[in-house]
């Protein structure tokens, strides 16, 4: 087995503040108001404790669905500045463990806020099979993308409904 690692930033302005913004991320037993499901994403569940502070775990992806589901930490919790999660994600199909760390920084800039993602993963996979690595990362890719463009819309759609 072959581990490697890879990283990205991922950064959007957002019309709205950095407690809105926190407040829907950190919400994630509500995700699904903002963030439609997906081929990999349903929601999240079994959060405990909740509401959700430093150590809270959840159930992520598609819950109840083997082989489709996780489980996550929340490793990080500074209101309303900064999120961090950690999931141990298996890729069955290609005998691969995604180690995954997820940073959300939440700066405040002349009325906006500057979203920030920082996300690393160490993937474990066969080194026969490392060639398929970028299927992971595409399919990661792809999520995160999609997971900031919703943040953005749909907090700017209603910020002030997603403030209360």
């Amino acid at each position: 087995m072959a581990t490697s690692r890879w990283h990205k930033l991922y950064s959007s302005e957002v019309a709205a503040s950095p407690a809105v913004l926190f407040a829907l991320l950190s919400d994630m037993p509500k995700y699904t108001r903002w963030l439609p499901p997906s081929a990999t994403f349903a929601g999240t569940t079994d959060v405990e404790p909740y509401p959700v502070r430093l150590g809270s775990r959840y159930r992520d992806g598609r819950p109840g669905e083997r082989g489709k589901e996780w489980w996550g930490t929340v490793t990080g919790f500074q209101p309303p500045g900064s999120l961090d999660f950690h999931q141990t994600i298996p890729v069955s199909q290609l005998r691969a463990i995604v180690d995954v760390h997820i940073h959300y920084s939440l700066e405040q800039m002349d009325g906006r806020t500057q979203v920030t993602r920082w996300h690393v993963m160490d993937i474990t996979m066969p080194i026969l099979l490392r060639p398929l690595r970028r299927l992971i990362l595409r399919s990661f890719d792809d999520e995160i993308v999609r997971t900031m463009r919703e943040l953005k819309e749909y907090a700017e759609a209603h910020r002030d409904a997603a403030a209360g």
